[in-house]
């Protein structure tokens, strides 16, 4: 995935993350296929699982085969590696701009952050601040 401005960028949008979650389970399929998987479970339109894929192959996250009749799309991304960039992307930008409560936060959430990876996390926000003055 590509550095991006805003750490929200990273993260798909529920229908995305839905669509990314049928190919990931087939592997490789037609807009058909995805739209019976999700329309098996609510109303949605076949046109609107479309532009959603159309937009997930634009983002690199499907690729798209036009060599026959239907588009087929196979996941360009893995879900592990799609999780940890975005996941990347996020803490990355709220250590950047707010160090102190970025990594408090951390610190408090983590219940199996063991002694060293808590130095750790102090280091690195130490070596943060010393950039900043």
């Amino acid at each position: 995935m590509t550095r991006r401005n805003e750490p929200l960028e990273a993260i798909l949008g529920p229908l995305e993350q839905e669509v990314m979650d049928v190919a990931w389970r087939l592997g490789d399929a037609t807009v058909r296929d995805v739209h019976d998987e999700l329309a098996s479970g609510r109303r949605i339109a076949y046109t609107t699982v479309m532009t959603t894929m159309t937009r997930l192959a634009a983002k690199g996250m499907l690729q798209r085969d036009t060599a026959g009749l239907a588009h087929r799309y196979r996941p360009a991304v893995s879900r592990d590696h799609y999780a940890r960039s975005a996941v990347g992307e996020v803490l990355s930008w709220l250590l950047e701009r707010y160090p102190e409560p970025a990594a408090s936060y951390l610190a408090e959430v983590v219940d199996d952050v063991d002694v060293v990876g808590l130095e750790q996390l102090r280091d690195a926000v130490q070596r943060r601040r010393s950039l900043e003055h």
